[in-house]
């Protein structure tokens, strides 16, 4: 499905944060870092590839693992506002369209938290609107009419790779369902595996894994539906790349460790390493606070027996604060498998552009992001 790529620099820098890249992806329209659907003077607001669709006749709906007042979600929904006003931005939500009709069908995300520090009755104003709320998690089996709100959280969900065994491929659960909600009907999903973001901000390798495993599943997912319903677009892309990883490293001759057939490899990967990750950084940081064993602690999370030097370095990060620990968790298990990383923020790298379906080649070649809320455009007035 790879057809291309796409640069993702925002109106005021040359290294995009997620709202100007999710106003760009779904108005066509730079932005500077900050904003959410709209340029840099106020007044000038932009309709969104959502926001058309419904007015198209479509159904729309929205599915993330961040909560729903998140950048990037807030980008096809919200205008006017800074992207850390999540509860200025929850209340956009139930602004109308000029038809006076909701902008969105369904909603599936964290963030209930927002939405109730936005409205002095939350409850009231989406009964008011005719939309159900519900607070089951993941548990989506008993949702069968919309519009509606599933809360998976009442402010940031866990990562996928702390989520209980049920839980653990939730952007595949959000898209089975919201996919069999929209079936055979004209309809607009947007889509994300927010927390891949967030697990290269603090440069945890096994975390990104769980979580690119989870929006992979996912993916497949979708593209089964488009094999059924050729008359389907899937565009699936990123809004920037976070973390600058590197996988792999030179072998040092001289080491010892390794067998005459790793050698022979000039550069290895430690992939095994990350397959005993079983928490996060975040998790294993809470657990080795509360441990009397750190080393039994750290191998039952990650496979990993610590060295005294390794043990000593956690030791010395825990008689610190939560940073230094999560720091020295990783530094440890990215040194073990040979992972590198350039920073904790984002990067300036084009990004992949996959499409697959009908009217998939419009995306081929180099575009920058804005091209791709351009052509949404174009399809969806050809179509309908």
């Amino acid at each position: 499905m790879l057809v291309g790529l796409n640069t993702t620099y925002s109106e005021n820098s040359v290294i995009t944060d997620s709202a100007a890249a999710a106003t760009a992806l779904a108005t066509g329209y730079k932005t500077n870092n900050g904003f959410i659907g709209q340029t840099g003077r106020k007044s000038e607001q932009h309709t969104t590839v959502l926001e058309f669709a419904k007015k198209r006749g479509y159904l729309t709906a929205m599915a993330v693992t961040s909560t729903l007042t998140h950048a990037t979600p807030a980008g096809f929904i919200s205008k006017g506002h800074h992207r850390d006003n999540e509860a200025g931005i929850a209340k956009d939500f139930f602004r109308k369209n000029d038809e006076e009709k909701l902008k969105f069908d369904f909603l599936i995300g964290g963030g209930e938290k927002y939405f109730s520090e936005g409205y002095s009755d939350f409850n009231k104003t989406a009964s008011e609107n005719n939309v159900d709320i519900y607070r089951d998690g993941y548990n989506f089996k008993h949702i069968d009419t919309y519009p509606f709100i599933a809360f998976t959280a009442y402010d940031y969900p866990p990562f996928a790779i702390d989520e209980s065994k049920e839980n653990r491929y939730r952007v595949t659960k959000m898209t089975q369902k919201s996919l069999a909600l929209l079936e055979n009907k004209p309809f607009f999903l947007m889509i994300e595996g927010s927390q891949i973001d967030w697990c290269g901000h603090i440069n945890d390798i096994g975390c990104a894994m769980a979580e690119i495993e989870d929006f992979s599943r996912a993916v497949k997912e979708a593209k089964i539906y488009v094999d059924r319903h050729p008359n389907t677009l899937l565009v699936v892309t990123a809004d920037h790349s976070t973390g600058g990883l590197a996988i792999g490293k030179k072998i040092k001759k001289d080491d010892n460790s390794l067998s005459k057939e790793e050698k022979s490899r000039s550069y290895i990967w430690h992939k095994d390493i990350l397959q005993g990750i079983a928490a996060s950084s975040y998790k294993l940081c809470d657990m080795l606070k509360e441990s009397k064993d750190i080393n039994r602690t750290f191998k039952k999370y990650t496979a990993i027996t610590l060295s005294k030097k390794e043990a000593l370095k956690l030791e010395t990060a825990l008689a610190k604060d939560d940073k230094a620990i999560r720091n020295s968790i990783n530094t440890i298990i990215n040194t073990r498998s040979n992972t590198g990383w350039t920073t904790h923020g984002h990067t300036a790298v084009d990004v992949e552009t996959f499409a697959y379906g009908k009217e998939s080649e419009k995306f081929k070649g180099l575009l920058d992001n804005t091209d791709i809320a351009k052509i949404l455009f174009d399809v969806l007035s050809d179509n309908k």
